[in-house]
């Protein structure tokens, strides 16, 4: 399997986790909007955060980066649930184009993933890709056991990884 290959079945999740838009399936709105127990965020608010990143990366790779953020405060300003289940599906739909845009990104040959795209911080295309990908892997982690804790676990398709 080549790099290009690889990457992009991890940036949608699979082998290592369930995948990323499988993990969302069969989520209401007022279920990605409960904050339970001890947990700092809901499902919405993570998801938004991981736009909010996805954003920047994809944005850095097309060299259309706005500054870096001052805090990270900037990521965390979602409230705890959408206003409603069109809201949630448009977040919803938002991370997913994110998604295919960086696997059209890996599908084309125009792509260096070696190209430096920031060079303040000597940064490429494949550091941003790699970034993103584990920023969303890790926040994944967190949207799957706050649905086991709202008992809203596995989704439709199942929540084994194989």
């Amino acid at each position: 399997m080549s790099e290009r290959d690889t990457l992009k079945v991890q940036l949608h999740g699979t082998h290592s986790h369930v995948k990323m838009l499988d993990a969302l399936e069969g989520l209401t709105a007022e279920q990605a909007g409960v904050v339970p127990g001890e947990s700092p965020h809901s499902v919405f608010q993570l998801l938004r955060h991981m736009i909010y990143w996805q954003d920047i990366g994809i944005a850095r790779i097309l060299g259309t980066a706005p500054p870096f953020p001052e805090s990270s405060a900037e990521g965390w300003t979602a409230a705890a649930a959408p206003t409603d289940a069109t809201e949630w599906d448009e977040t919803v739909e938002e991370f997913s184009t994110g998604l295919w845009e960086m696997d059209a990104m890996l599908d084309s040959d125009e792509v260096d993933l070696d190209a430096v795209v920031e060079k303040d911080r000597m940064r490429t295309v494949r550091d941003n890709l790699l970034m993103v990908m584990c920023h969303n892997s890790y926040h994944l982690g967190e949207i799957v056991m706050l649905r086991r804790q709202i008992g809203a676990w596995p989704p439709p398709k199942g929540g084994d990884t194989f």
